[in-house]
């Protein structure tokens, strides 16, 4: 009667046992041909995040914390949020 250890050290030694394929042979019809990286690592470059800023919708505007008036992006500084009632100055 085999013993059971035996076979579990068997089918363990299986999956580290190397056996010849024909991962050699062509496996499709289609031949590799180089390709310059240079025009895809442009398009993967790309505008920054440019892209995800057009498939997000716009932020909303905080409320400030004074008034209560929302908030709005100055053009001199789109990133930072003021608040048009209690700053007139620094919207534009």
């Amino acid at each position: 009667m085999p013993s059971t250890t035996m076979d579990a050290i068997d089918d363990q030694a299986s999956l580290f046992t190397i056996t010849p394929t024909v991962a050699d042979a062509v496996a499709s019809g289609v031949r590799f041909v180089a390709a310059d990286p240079v025009a895809s690592d442009a398009v993967l470059a790309g505008d920054g995040y440019g892209w995800l800023a057009d498939a997000l919708p716009a932020p909303r505007p905080p409320a400030c914390p004074h008034c209560h008036h929302p908030a709005v992006l100055p053009t001199s500084a789109p990133v930072l949020w003021t608040c048009p009632h209690c700053h007139p100055t620094e919207t534009r």
